[in-house]
């Protein structure tokens, strides 16, 4: 009672009533509430959908810093209310299974709902066989590697295309990590100041293109996680107008609309390392410039502490950070009510969580995030690894988190809420 409501028009003043972790109602109440909230002062927007999170990531001779409660923990305290995280890479349909098994093992801890992307690696199956295993679990995501040949985890082309035919014929998503593997270096004596020079910016232009080729000529639905160049956004724009958005969707990250490459040179350029690497201010304002057309946010939360990360060689270093706590307040801070949907309804849709998840609606899961308007400065940080965002600048606070009519956080505390593995998803 009492907040502003965001519903498809816009803030509106209004009630929301909440029955058996639903939205019941929007505006006259049906019945006597049992309790009741006040949100005078707030915004009350949808709980956000992280699509790209990596929590409990094993990289096999260390492993990332939250596990799935802490790092779900941390994300509620942002208002996250539900994320994607992925399988572990296999190549073939009954390691898909067992990897599915798994990671739902390991999920077991989250404090927010959760759905997973499958993730395959240098294919050694009939491809077919192996989506038709996936779409049976229940998962409609199918992530892939355009690069890491060295660790047997790139996919090819002619088995990318293979995967586009088949995302046509059975409706679900391809997510690409996109970067040129022949454009990729690695010395022995690279720090993280060669980072940029180890994957270059025009390495992953040139491989958006060629994927958007082969979506114009097979067909299906990609998703590019992690898009770090304005310089890759806008030769799609040019050459791919009639797909960017529709059949090839555009995913980036707070950490590349908002720290550079000049970070990697400094004393603590260790702590910056993560792939695709941090980009030049002007690629990344050229970025920041076409935020209409990037889709969704996605963190790709994978923090490690200073000790993991802090290394003298590039070799050395776990790439990723964290962020799944402080992405809109960051974003809102800059772009303001244009990342709500990036956050929301965009990734709902394209995940199949549309009329469950990322919007107000009756029916839809009381998943809510409370905000309370206002600017200053990021001051604590709730996952296990060494965070980059203390002291960012911000807009708005997270005052409470909502899941499925529950209190996640609220005063600034955890009450104990427990995550549901949200099955299916919606054909494509």
């Amino acid at each position: 009672m009492n907040g502003r409501v965001r519903l498809a028009g816009g803030d509106v003043p209004t009630q929301i009533f909440v029955r058996d972790g639903r939205i019941a109602a929007l505006g006259t109440a049906m019945e006597p509430s049992a309790e009741t909230f006040d949100a005078a002062g707030l915004r009350v927007l949808p709980g956000f959908i992280d699509p790209h999170v990596h929590f409990d990531l094993d990289l096999g001779t260390i492993r990332s810093a939250d596990d799935f409660r802490s790092g779900s923990i941390a994300a509620a305290f942002g208002g996250v209310t539900a994320f994607v995280d992925f399988l572990a890479p296999t190549d073939d349909p009954d390691a898909l299974e067992r990897a599915f098994a798994d990671r739902r093992r390991a999920a077991a801890g989250s404090v927010v709902d959760y759905r997973f992307h499958a993730t395959i690696k240098n294919p050694r199956c009939d491809l077919e066989k192996y989506v038709k295993r996936m779409l049976s679990l229940g998962i409609r995501s199918l992530k892939l590697f355009t690069t890491y040949s060295d660790s047997g985890r790139r996919t090819s082309d002619a088995d990318i295309e293979t995967l586009l035919e088949l995302s046509e014929k059975h409706g679900f998503v391809v997510l690409a990590h996109i970067e040129d593997d022949a454009r990729i270096v690695m010395e022995d004596g690279f720090t993280a100041k060669d980072l940029p020079t180890s994957r270059p910016a025009a390495g992953e232009t040139a491989e958006a293109l060629k994927l958007a080729a082969f979506v114009a000529r097979r067909g299906g639905t990609l998703y590019m996680v992690h898009c770090s160049s304005g310089a890759t956004l806008d030769a799609l724009r040019a050459q791919y107008p009639d797909l960017l958005n529709r059949r090839f969707f555009v995913e980036t990250c707070p950490h590349y609309l908002a720290f550079t490459a000049d970070a990697l040179a400094g004393p603590d350029g260790a702590l910056y390392a993560m792939a695709p690497a941090l980009r030049t201010a002007a690629e990344r304002d050229r970025l920041a410039a076409g935020f209409d057309d990037v889709f969704s946010i996605g963190t790709d939360h994978c923090p490690f502490t200073r000790e993991q990360k802090m290394k003298p060689f590039l070799r050395e270093i776990p790439m990723g950070i964290g962020g799944v706590e402080h992405a809109f307040r960051v974003l809102h801070h800059r772009f303001g009510d244009d990342v709500i949907p990036k956050m929301t309804e965009h990734p709902a849709a394209l995940f199949g969580l549309s009329g469950v998840k990322g919007a107000i609606a009756v029916g839809a899961d009381a998943d809510f995030a409370f905000v309370r308007p206002g600017t200053g400065t990021i001051d604590s940080d709730h996952s296990r690894g060494h965070s980059l965002w203390l002291g960012t600048a911000v807009s708005d606070s997270i005052a409470a988190t909502m899941v499925r009519g529950r209190f996640a956080i609220r005063d600034g505390r955890f009450l104990g809420t427990s995550g549901r593995y949200l099955e299916g998803g919606t054909k494509r």
